[in-house]
């Protein structure tokens, strides 16, 4: 353990680990009973938002943890266009959020869990970097 660090850095990196590994296991275990349980029962329509939701927050904490591991070997994820720090702030706003909204198309244990991994997706990340 590194002796610069304090409560606060210990905590922080604490969340970021158990919320990181808590998203993935949440999305599973929403898809799974989602798929197996009430995926029939639910109009096409509902079945295609809670799908998304699935994808966008799987695709945001693999966003997040590709984030993380490169700057904890000291590299930047870098765009042709130059720095992704533009691009990681508008992320949140234009696919995250209404993530949130597309989980409650979802019907009891699937929204819950989809709402947990939402949750848990953010604390991922800005208690990392901030």
């Amino acid at each position: 353990m590194n002796p610069n660090w304090n409560v606060e850095t210990i905590t922080r990196i604490s969340t970021v680990v158990i919320a990181g590994a808590a998203t993935p296991a949440l999305v599973g275990l929403a898809s799974v009973r989602w798929t197996k349980g009430i995926r029939q029962e639910m109009p096409h329509w509902r079945n295609g938002m809670g799908l998304a939701s699935i994808v966008i927050t799987s695709a945001f904490w693999l966003f997040q943890m590709a984030r993380w591991l490169m700057l904890s070997m000291n590299r930047d994820l870098t765009a042709p266009y130059g720095d992704l720090r533009e691009f990681e702030l508008f992320l949140p706003a234009f696919f995250v959020y209404p993530a949130l909204l597309l989980a409650c198309a979802l019907q009891g244990t699937p929204r819950l869990l989809m709402i947990a991994a939402w949750v848990a997706v953010l604390f991922s990340g800005p208690f990392a970097y901030t």
